[in-house]
């Protein structure tokens, strides 16, 4: 346990009890690893993403519920085919006092949609063909195809919207020593543009220091919590104040290594079966993280029904033994299994999720090691909270682009459903290239994703989402 919260943890009740100035608040965002803030460093970092969001609006935003709501268009509407998606811009400023017009827009989002081709957003940006200035505050995303999940992507921080370095807010933030103190735009007149009184402070920290300056009051709002971070939690007795986010999303294993025994498509089936999910997910006393067993959550609404795997019908006992029967056939005539490795991020709740799974693999005759993300592997912890509420999005994260364990038909049908003008054929696809995938089981699914926060009470303008985002326009603010 970190020295530093043991030596605060008297001050935790004081902490969470004491009076709260929302005009001047004070947020600390987990990184493991914290660099200096930069809205335009690729990928973002948790607290930079908060940063391009609050001072770089896109055309839409999320707003604290994690809806979308307008940012720099006032409307829109989507056209009869799905081809076009047409925004009305507010009358607004950059952050430099220059007018924002629909010619600066569609530069600006054209940029964008070329410098993430190759991010994360990758599969579903394809379908994009490109923004289109029509008039002084009009703009037209032109598609390739209907994408009913389009304001979904431009509502995510990297479509935060820069000309020459400036964002339209809004907010705008000012350096500190450390992180930045981020103030609401208020009103404009002429070039000048005023800023409200109040004040948010954010700035990025280790989970063990952010924890230990909450205990000794000096932070309002802690973000970014994982469940590698849990035990941190629980050693500040803060985990009834600790809001958790209801986010869907990946969690779980990813082969990422085409090994002797990882090949086997039945080697890959036996250790999904032998993972004692809910004894595993006990072990975090957390009541909202429940498991999963199928590839995308079967609650989505537009995913095509895809039944769980046969072996979800029997006990743990049973699956356990037909696990281990099947990898004793295949070491009979193969020989022994080497130890196989999985990457996973540091972190206490990453050794407790580690003792879990490794007496998981011995029950069946496997042992198991934990390695980085910067090690080779043949698995991969993958911790993911979705960026769409789309089938799509879970099946790019599958794909050959991220393991050389896949499946070229699977790629295939994803591809077509993106670029089918029909909703009922997209799904349909979609639902196809998820059986394909869950026969091929290049992922073992364990459960939904964990993020959750900790906020000082007496906090105004945050509430749980399912994004797991909390825009920081909001925060200090009556939103009800």
């Amino acid at each position: 346990m970190n020295r530093a919260i043991l030596l605060l943890a008297p001050f935790l009740l004081a902490a969470c009890g004491a009076g709260i100035d929302n005009a001047k608040l004070r947020v600390d965002v987990f990184e493991d690893t914290p660099r200096a803030i930069s809205v335009v460093r690729a990928p973002l970092s948790p607290a930079s993403a908060y940063v391009r969001e609050a001072s770089a609006q896109g055309l839409v935003a999320f707003d604290d519920k994690g809806r979308v709501s307008p940012a720099l268009s006032a409307r829109w509407i989507v056209t009869e085919d799905g081809l076009s998606y047409i925004f009305r811009l507010k009358k607004t400023r950059w952050n430099d006092g220059r007018e924002v017009s629909s010619s600066d827009v569609a530069s600006a989002l054209n940029e964008r949609i070329a410098a993430l081709r190759q991010s994360r957003f990758g599969e579903e940006i394809a379908v994009v063909d490109r923004a289109v200035s029509m008039t002084g505050k009009v703009v037209e995303i032109r598609l390739k195809a209907p994408m009913p999940n389009l304001l979904e992507l431009l509502a995510q921080p990297e479509f935060g919207l820069l000309r020459r370095g400036s964002g339209s807010g809004p907010m705008r933030g000012r350096k500190l020593p450390s992180g930045l103190e981020m103030h609401l735009r208020t009103d404009e007149a002429g070039e000048t543009i005023s800023e409200a009184e109040a004040q948010v402070a954010i700035d990025n920290r280790s989970p063990s220091m952010a924890l230990a300056r909450f205990m000794a009051g000096e932070n309002d709002l802690l973000l970014g919590g994982r469940f590698e971070h849990l035990p941190l939690l629980a050693a500040t007795e803060g985990n009834e104040a600790a809001v958790f986010d209801p986010v869907p999303g990946l969690f779980g294993l990813l082969v990422v290594d085409a090994g002797p025994f990882l090949s086997n498509a039945e080697n890959r089936e036996a250790i999904a079966m032998a993972i004692d999910r809910p004894r595993m997910l006990s072990s975090f006393s957390i009541a909202s993280w429940r498991e999963a067993l199928t590839l995308v959550p079967e609650a989505m609404t537009n995913r095509a029904p895809t039944p769980r795997p046969e072996w979800t019908r029997d006990n743990m006992r049973a699956r356990k033994e037909a696990a281990r029967n099947s990898v004793l056939r295949w070491q009979a005539n193969n020989g022994a299994v080497r130890p196989l490795r999985i990457a996973m991020p540091r972190g206490t709740g990453s050794r407790i999720l580690f003792a879990r799974l490794r007496s998981d693999f011995a029950a069946i005759g496997l042992s198991i090691e934990r390695v980085t993300y910067t090690q080779p592997a043949d698995f991969r912890l993958v911790d993911e909270v979705a960026d769409l509420s789309s089938p799509s999005w879970y099946l790019g994260r599958l794909s050959c682009r991220a393991t050389r364990i896949c499946s070229a038909k699977a790629d295939a049908l994803a591809q077509e459903a993106r670029m089918a003008p029909d909703r009922e054929v997209r799904k349909e696809k979609l639902g196809e290239a998820e059986a394909e995938l869950q026969q091929l089981r290049n992922f073992i699914p364990i459960a939904n994703p964990l993020r959750w926060s900790l906020p000082k009470q007496g906090l105004q303008g945050f509430a749980p989402n399912p994004r797991g985002f909390h825009p920081l326009q909001y925060l200090g603010r009556n939103t009800k």
